[in-house]
């Protein structure tokens, strides 16, 4: 999956300088809890991680991030019917690249 700004879970990028933390993104994705039992589950939770960090980045580049750095992923229950899946991270900017 690409997304139109750089997306890792390191703290940095390698050959790009950090100039500035714009603040925590956050994106999230629901799934239903009875998908659970389903054979395919591996791509329904791609599918949902992807749809998550699909989300963070939205937030980032509304907030005028260049990247998001230190990406994770939590989840849980949020009732006897619905799961969801959270990406977060630090949006930063970065100094423009040399040509």
């Amino acid at each position: 999956m690409s997304y139109p700004i750089p997306v890792a879970t390191t703290e940095f990028l390698p050959g790009r300088e950090v100039t500035g933390v714009v603040g925590v993104v956050i994106g999230i994705a629901t799934r239903p809890r009875d998908m659970a039992h389903n054979p395919e589950m591996a791509f329904v939770n791609t599918a949902a991680r992807q749809d998550a960090v699909g989300a963070m980045v939205q937030q980032a580049l509304e907030a005028g991030a260049d990247a998001v750095v230190g990406v994770r992923f939590d989840g849980g229950k949020i009732s006897e019917t619905v799961t969801e899946l959270t990406a977060y991270g630090t949006a930063v900017t970065l100094r423009a690249q040399q040509a």
